[in-house]
């Protein structure tokens, strides 16, 4: 016997006289069952996106920072050689026109072209300053051992 109702043997239509059917009583039910469980976890996710995000958002930030400036420390070599390109094609770029104009070059083309070249001088020149600059801020790099020798 079923729990839901009397049981038959005959194919059910799902009609009300058929005793196969589902009350509408435990239909109701279900279907608010299943709208407090869908509420709930709404709620649920709320509050979690309220009370953790705060507590694992700046977590998530500094993993990327750092991931990123590991990136780019790897990269150096040839982000550096890619900016002297950059900075030679600017100055022959910047020649060919003042030779083709006879203009007199702006003063702020001039400065920034003397701030990017300095800048590009000091990225390439890092391997050599970084030493110096690590030890002037107190930061010890760990040389890292294979497992070789």
């Amino acid at each position: 016997m079923s729990v839901i109702g009397p049981s038959c043997r005959l194919p059910c239509d799902g009609s009300a006289s058929c005793g196969c059917a589902a009350p509408k009583k435990v239909e109701k039910i279900v279907t608010r069952a299943a709208a407090t469980a869908s509420v709930t976890a709404l709620a649920a996710a709320a509050c979690t996106a309220c009370c953790v995000l705060p507590f694992t958002l700046p977590a998530a930030l500094l993993a990327l920072a750092g991931g990123s400036i590991a990136v780019l420390d790897h990269a150096h070599l040839w982000v550096t050689r890619l900016a002297i390109a950059a900075v030679i094609a600017a100055w022959l770029w910047i020649i060919w026109q003042w030779r083709k104009t006879r203009r007199p070059i702006a003063r702020t083309t001039m400065a920034l072209m003397i701030a990017a070249s300095l800048l590009t001088i000091v990225a390439a020149s890092w391997p050599w300053i970084e030493p110096t600059v690590f030890k002037t801020l107190g930061i010890v790099k760990k040389k890292t051992v294979s497992p070789n020798g």
